[in-house]
């Protein structure tokens, strides 16, 4: 049961994500924010209900000794990590609620002009936003390479853990620990501004100007990645790299070079629409060939697994306006490898 903290707490980051989206679906509609919060919502959900199944799902011999240490070692950590949240929060609250100076200051009205007047969209800033999700797709590869040296070296048998359940321990426990910090710090922003501490209001400086009224789009895009934990390495580590670098390159090269406008009314370029196909594609091939020990699937199902992701990463690039890429993008490409996979 020591994975219960763990499922409650993000159970209730679902409900109060839920209660926020309807108490303001008026305005989210309009803004097109409403599907994308729902889907935050539910994914927030389903992130808490299959915690519990994550490290025994490819090592069902795992002793339970072993399975109750690791969701002890997250349940603790989130929990510091809440408790942490919950004082600053309240500290900035009693400050601020004492201070009618200070609470004008801390008007999220104010922060908004701040950042839109502030805005500016170039390659260099717009990597500098990347980055981030770059660095989401980093944390998987570094922490399954340790695995790989450290099960190599025999160090895995010496603690009962294979490769999976250490590896993924790592990525799954910074995975919700990034996703909790940005998800109660979103909650405070949307609702309660003048809670958020001075440091944690720098986070938000870099947002677009259309991110401002809603959650950013770093939370979805790791939460997408959570039903792929079941899948064979690979796919998961594509699923990952599709969504962050891939995308990146789709964005990048279209500021840099993109010239074509790939339809009528999108800021979206038909060089930077190839660049992400290309992308896309050459990063199948390339993890699938480097990690096929873990997946042992031919090579005209790897090429396969390539064209398909490919094809719903530009489906998705070219019709989907107003449902966030980063939850489209991981579910469709992951679930269309997938299944090419189990064919």
């Amino acid at each position: 049961m020591f994975f219960l903290p763990t499922t409650l707490i993000y159970l209730a980051f679902s409900i109060a994500t839920l209660a926020y989206t309807l108490k303001n679906r008026k305005i989210k509609i309009k803004n097109h924010h409403f599907i994308n919060e729902l889907l935050i919502a539910l994914l927030l959900f389903n992130a808490g209900i299959l915690f519990p199944f994550m490290y025994q799902f490819h090592n069902p011999d795992i002793s339970m000794g072993v399975l109750n240490t690791l969701w002890l070692l997250s349940s603790v950590l989130f929990v510091i990590e809440m408790i942490v949240w919950i004082l600053m929060l309240l500290y900035n609250a009693i400050k601020s609620l004492r201070n009618p100076d200070m609470l004008n200051k801390r008007d999220y009205s104010l922060y908004k002009s701040m950042v839109e007047n502030n805005w500016n969209d170039n390659i260099k800033d717009e990597f500098g936003r990347k980055i981030l999700h770059l660095f989401t797709c980093s944390v998987v590869f570094v922490f399954w390479i340790i695995g790989m040296i450290f099960n190599e070296l025999g160090f895995l048998n010496l603690i009962q853990l294979d490769i999976y359940t250490f590896s993924y321990w790592w990525i799954i426990t910074i995975g919700y620990t990034f996703v909790f910090m940005f998800q109660i710090a979103d909650l405070a922003r949307l609702n309660y501004f003048y809670t958020l501490p001075k440091w944690a209001k720098k986070w938000y400086l870099s947002m677009r100007p259309k991110e401002l009224d809603t959650f950013i789009a770093s939370t979805p895009l790791v939460l997408s990645f959570v039903p792929f934990v079941f899948a064979p390495f690979p796919i998961f580590a594509a699923v990952a790299c599709i969504t962050t670098a891939a995308d990146a390159a789709a964005c990048l090269v279209g500021k840099k070079i993109g010239k074509t406008q790939l339809k009528r009314g999108s800021e979206k370029t038909f060089e930077g629409f190839f660049a992400g196909g290309i992308s896309t594609f050459t990063i199948v091939l390339t993890i699938m060939f480097l990690f096929n020990q873990y997946i042992s699937i031919n090579l005209t199902k790897i090429f396969l697994m390539a064209i398909v992701a490919t094809i719903l990463f530009l489906i998705v690039d070219y019709f989907v306006d107003f449902i966030s890429d980063n939850i489209l993008n991981p579910f469709l490409t992951g679930l269309g490898m997938w299944i090419i996979y189990l064919l």
